[in-house]
């Protein structure tokens, strides 16, 4: 460690599941971790959070205190239905709002350090590490680390601020200065949601089924899918566009106007209360380390574009950016570049089978129910892709 120099082994700014994944594994290696964010945990947060089975073995712990329903069925729908059954659970489902603040007691309990801060005002890289200028309600002050790593989410400042590095220091903009400020291979994609109390539907739902099916539903909005979720006393109901090849105009259909129509076709509900938007950060595959500082999740624009989830990647690529830092390698960013290859390699192949499936989602369903098909890409969902030469072989199957 680099405690003479009173230097930090990482700041991590984000304490989502990508802060807490690296800071985990950092903290547990004895390393020096202080992880920034700007909101007050438990804070809410819009997210669906269903939690595959390869996001529940890729966590150091146990989320059962968390878990608010476990699936062994998916219901798939695009004018005609699909029902997908397993022996195993195929996901559970969380509360984000609490899994972010279970994740979080069980890093700090690690000895990972946390602070709240107003925002980043400016970043610099050194010889060795990172200068880091952060405002808290007592003023402005600089951290200095051995590595950054950007946990924040598709609206966080690290990225665009360590996009700068080199260049003019983006340390005067407000924050709406940075919001679509992307590198190329970087895009957004957007989602809204609700969450319904089962005491409020009727009794019988409008659309049929149980309303305690977890269903992935095509047809609401091309390039893109409504979704019903079930929670322990409540349904978190949803309509996003996550497709590649998206434009504008599909992003700006999601409207409030959109769910509602779409929770009272679906539930029955007149009008929804409350509804949260989340933007995705998308195009991570390209994504090249550089530098001292990292980026991890959905600052680096790892969410998967095929189903829109984030959990995982944020998991495995805080995961990555830990056993960079932590590797003998000189070189951090090569070193992190090459723990990241397979997360990336599995969202190439994702972005091509995205951009095929929903050009033509009935091509997607038709796949469904071959049995040895429907097999396949039950498990690629829940549990991955099994390795390169597999994802090389459904690559040429979405081509």
């Amino acid at each position: 460690m680099l405690d003479e120099f009173n230097v930090l082994d990482a700041v991590i700014v984000g304490a989502g599941p990508a802060g807490c994944a690296a800071a985990y594994d950092l903290a547990h290696a004895g390393r020096s971790v202080l992880l920034l964010d700007t909101r007050t945990f438990p804070r809410p947060k819009a997210c669906a959070c269903g939690l595959t089975r390869k996001t529940l073995k890729a966590l150091r712990y146990s989320v059962e205190p968390v878990i608010e329903h476990v699936c062994n069925q998916i219901v798939l729908q695009n004018g005609s239905e699909l029902r997908v059954h397993a022996r195993a659970p195929i996901c559970a489902t969380a509360v984000r709002e609490r899994f972010d603040a279970f994740c979080l007691q069980q890093t700090l309990a690690a000895g990972a350090q946390l602070r709240k801060i107003d925002r980043i005002a400016g970043l610099r890289e050194t010889g060795s590490g990172v200068e880091l200028d952060i405002t808290t309600p007592d003023g402005t002050e600089t951290l200095r680390a051995a590595v950054l790593i950007g946990a924040d989410g598709s609206n966080g400042q690290t990225r665009l601020l360590a996009e700068t590095l080199g260049g003019p220091s983006m340390t005067t903009a407000s924050p709406s200065a940075w919001v679509g400020s992307n590198a190329p291979w970087y895009t957004r994609r957007f989602a809204l949601e609700a969450c319904v109390p089962y005491a409020d539907l009727p009794a019988k739902l409008p659309s049929g089924g149980d309303a305690h099916d977890l269903i992935f539903d095509f047809s609401p909005l091309p390039s893109g899918y409504g979704w019903l979720f079930p929670k322990g006393d409540h349904i978190n109901i949803g309509v996003g566009v996550f497709a590649p090849e998206a434009d504008e105009a599909q992003l700006k259909s999601v409207t409030r106007e959109l769910l509602n129509n779409y929770a009272a076709r679906r539930l029955g509900v007149a009008t929804l209360t409350y509804m949260t938007g989340q933007h995705l950060g998308m195009g991570g595959h390209a994504y090249v380390p550089r530098g001292r500082v990292l980026l991890t999740g959905d600052a680096a624009g790892l969410c998967d574009p095929l189903t829109g989830e984030g959990i995982h990647s944020a998991i495995i690529s805080g995961q990555a950016a830990a056993a960079a830092v932590l590797s003998p390698k000189p070189n951090l960013a090569v070193a992190y570049g090459k723990q990241l290859r397979p997360l990336q390699q599995t969202l190439a192949f994702s972005h091509c089978a995205a951009r095929a499936f929903y050009a033509e989602p009935e091509r997607g369903f038709r796949a469904m129910r071959m049995p040895l098909l429907r097999s396949l890409i039950l498990k690629t969902y829940a549990d991955g892709l099994p390795g390169t030469r597999m994802i090389a072989a459904m690559a040429r199957l979405v081509a």
